[in-house]
């Protein structure tokens, strides 16, 4: 059974995710976030929930944030959403990719990691620019 996380949930989650990545390392505003970057992280590679990592990513992407915590959500949790299931998103990021410049930008800070050569020369082919 695909899980979902509710409008609510997700909302809460990117906000805190984001808060975190911009914060100082060690300020009150980071430490009161840390738990949205760990459940990010806990379904990139700790309890592999792809479809969570996904929504959370289809949502993060479109939300405004500095260009420093765009690129940790594309070579964190976008790359490794590709590295470790690949094949079961890859024509979920094309489609978005080719519909949105915004996600399609995200893409230009995915690196290869242990993607598959397929995964990756998909990637590669869609993605409009690197940074």
């Amino acid at each position: 059974m695909d899980e979902k996380l509710t409008d609510e949930e997700l909302e809460r989650l990117v906000g805190a995710w984001i808060a975190h990545e911009i914060a100082p390392e060690g300020s009150p505003e980071s430490e009161a976030n840390w738990w949205a970057h760990t459940r990010v992280l806990e379904w990139s590679i700790v309890d592999a929930k792809p479809e969570l990592l996904w929504q959370f990513v289809a949502a993060a992407y479109k939300r405004e944030m500095p260009d420093t915590a765009f690129a940790v959500l594309a070579a964190g949790p976008m790359e490794d959403l590709l590295a470790h299931h690949g094949p079961d998103y890859i024509d979920r990021v094309e489609e978005l990719a080719r519909k949105d410049p915004k996600f399609n930008r995200l893409l230009g800070g995915v690196w290869k990691n242990s993607m598959t050569d397929e995964i990756w020369h998909r990637v590669q082919a869609i993605r409009k620019e690197v940074w």
